[in-house]
C-alpha cells in the first residue's frame, strides 16, 4: 500500500529529524488518519519484528488506550505506518505551561498503565514512554502510541533525546524491559503532576551532569499540595534506580489509579481542560516532533488487562560496545571495519564535552586529536576518594587493541579513543574492566580512561600506541 491509497489529499503535519508526518482522510469512510514516514525502508528483520508487534497489539485492541498501527506503507524507497489521528500530545500541553490536576493525572496513569499491561501481556515492550508519545483523542481520552522496539532499533534518535524520561539501565547499557517502561510511566506522571520532569535541564548545565543525575541522584520529593500520599509514593517507586525496586504488576497500578479517582479516594478536584473543536486546527505529535498547544479534557481510561512476564527484546537489540563520536551525536561506524553498535546513547555523549590538545605525531605535522575532558563535578563537602584508577599499557593486535584497567569501588567507565585524521570516539565500558577496541592497522592512536561514581569524575593520563604523542 502506498501513502496515496485511500488518502483524500494527504497534507504535511510535521517534518522531524527522523520521520515526516502526514494527515489524510479516507474518502470511503470519511475517517481522518495520520501517516508517519521514515527516511528509509524497513529491512527484512525490521519488517518481520514490526509485523509481530503489530499483530500482538491487535489482539489487545479492546484496550482503547493502546494506539494501534493500522497499516504499513511503502512509497519511493521509504516505509511508514498509518494510524489514528489524534489532536495533540501531553508534551504539547506541558510545553504550553498547562498543569494537570490530580484527577487528570490519575486518569493519565490509569490509561498508560492499562496500555502497558495489555502490551506486556502480549509480549510487546514500548521502549520509550515519554510525554511525546502520550496522545489524546478528541474525546479527551489519553492513549499511548509508538509501541515496540523494531523501529527504535532501525531508526535511532539523538543520544540526549528525552533523557529525562529514560531509565538508568537504558542509559547505561541500552536495556529495554517492562521495568524500563514503568520508569517512563513514573517520569511522565511526575512531569504531569509537577510541571517539570524528574531531572529538568538547568541553564548552563552540561549534558554529562544530567546523565549523572539520572544514573545516581534521587528524585526530588513531590511537594504539590492536595496530592494523595499513595500517588506520590507510587510515582517515586516507579522512578527507583534499580529495576527490581519498581512495582512489577502494572495492571495493579491501573487499578490503584482508578481507585484513587473514585469517590472517597482522597482526590482533590483539579483544573479541567477544553478539548479542541473540530473547526480548530489540529496539531499532531508523533514521538519526536510537532508541538501541541491545545489543552485536553479529563480522559476516560480503558479497563486494565492482565499482565504476564514478557520476553527480552529480539537478538541484535543489545551490543557489546556502545560508541559515540563527539558530544550529542548519533551512531557513527569506524570506516575501516564494520562494528555492531547500539543506537542512541547518552552516557558517553554526556561525558565528552571539552576537547583536549594533543602534540603532533611524526606524520607531516598532523596532530592526533583526543577528546574529552568533562564538566567539573558539582561541589561536594568531602574530597574525592582515591580510587586508584589506572589504565594498563594497551596491547596492539593490529586490527584491534586490548585495553585493561584497575580501580577501586563501583564505577562507570568510558574509554576515549583518538586517532590521526579520524573523529574522536567515546566507548562506554559500563562497569567492566577491559575492552577490545577495533582500530585501523595503519593509524596511530591515543586512549584515555574516564570513570565516575556519581559524585566525582576520575581521569587517567592518555596513553599512546604506534608512536603517537598525546598531550593532556
Amino acid at each position: 500500500m502506498s501513502i496515496e491509497t485511500g488518502v483524500g489529499g494527504p497534507r504535511l503535519l510535521a517534518q522531524g529529524p527522523i520521520a515526516t508526518v502526514y494527515a489524510g482522510r479516507d474518502p470511503v469512510t470519511g475517517n481522518d488518519f495520520a501517516v508517519k514516514m521514515f527516511p528509509g525502508t524497513f529491512d527484512r528483520e525490521t519488517s518481520a519484528w514490526l509485523e509481530r508487534e503489530r499483530k500482538a497489539l491487535a489482539a489487545v485492541r479492546a484496550t482503547r488506550s493502546v494506539l494501534q498501527i493500522d497499516d504499513v506503507l511503502t512509497q519511493s524507497g521509504r516505509s511508514g505506518i498509518r494510524r489514528e489521528l489524534c489532536p495533540g500530545s501531553l508534551a504539547g500541553l506541558l510545553d504550553s505551561g498547562a498543569r494537570l490536576g490530580v484527577p487528570d493525572v490519575l486518569a493519565l496513569g490509569a490509561a498508560i498503565a492499562s496500555a502497558l499491561a495489555a502490551a506486556h501481556g502480549a509480549d510487546v515492550l514500548h521502549g520509550g514512554v515519554s510525554p511525546h508519545n502520550v496522545l489524546y483523542r478528541a474525546s479527551g481520552e489519553f492513549v499511548l502510541a509508538d509501541f515496540g522496539v523494531a523501529l527504535r532499533r532501525r531508526f535511532p534518535r539523538d543520544p540526549m533525546y528525552a533523557v529525562e524520561y529514560t531509565a538508568p539501565e537504558t542509559l547505561r547499557d541500552d536495556t529495554l524491559s517492562p521495568a524500563s517502561d514503568l520508569y517512563g510511566l513514573g517520569a511522565v506522571l511526575y512531569a504531569a503532576l509537577t510541571g517539570t520532569p524528574p531531572f529538568p535541564r538547568h541553564t548552563g548545565q552540561q549534558p554529562g551532569e544530567r546523565i549523572l543525575q539520572v544514573l545516581r541522584e534521587p528524585v526530588a520529593p513531590i511537594k504539590e499540595t492536595g496530592v494523595p500520599r499513595e500517588l506520590s509514593a507510587t510515582i517515586l517507586r516507579l522512578l527507583a534506580k534499580e529495576p527490581a525496586d519498581r512495582p512489577r504488576d502494572v495492571a495493579s497500578l491501573a487499578r490503584l489509579f482508578t481507585k484513587l479517582r473514585s469517590p472517597g479516594g482522597e482526590v482533590v478536584t483539579g483544573e479541567s481542560f477544553d478539548v479542541p473543536s473540530e473547526e480548530e486546527p489540529v496539531d499532531v505529535e508523533f514521538d519526536d516532533f510537532a508541538e501541541v498547544r491545545r489543552p485536553v479534557a479529563a480522559p476516560v481510561h480503558a479497563a486494565p488487562a492482565p499482565v504476564q512476564v514478557v520476553q527480552a527484546p529480539p537478538p541484535g537489540g543489545r551490543t557489546l560496545i556502545r560508541e559515540f563520536s563527539g558530544p550529542l551525536k548519533t551512531e557513527r561506524k569506524l570506516p575501516w571495519k564494520t562494528v555492531a553498535l547500539a543506537g542512541a546513547g547518552a552516557l558517553a555523549a554526556g561525558l565528552a564535552v571539552v576537547p583536549l590538545v594533543l602534540g603532533p605525531a611524526e606524520i607531516g605535522g598532523q596532530a592526533v586529536p583526543v577528546a574529552a575532558a568533562i564538566p567539573p563535578p558539582s561541589p561536594v563537602s568531602a574530597p574525592a576518594p582515591d580510587v586508584k584508577l589506572a589504565l594498563a599499557p594497551p596491547k596492539d593486535q593490529s586490527d584491534h587493541v586490548q585495553l585493561t584497567w584497575t580501580a577501586e569501588g563501583e564505577l562507570d567507565f568510558v574509554v576515549i579513543m583518538a586517532g590521526e585524521r579520524v573523529e574522536t570516539k567515546q566507548l562506554v565500558a559500563h562497569r567492566q574492566r577491559s575492552l577490545d577496541v577495533p582500530v585501523d592497522p595503519a593509524r596511530r592512536y591515543c586512549f584515555q580512561l574516564r570513570a565516575t561514581d556519581g559524585r566525582h569524575i576520575y581521569t587517567t593520563e592518555p596513553v599512546a600506541i604506534r608512536g603517537a604523542r598525546c598531550n593532556p
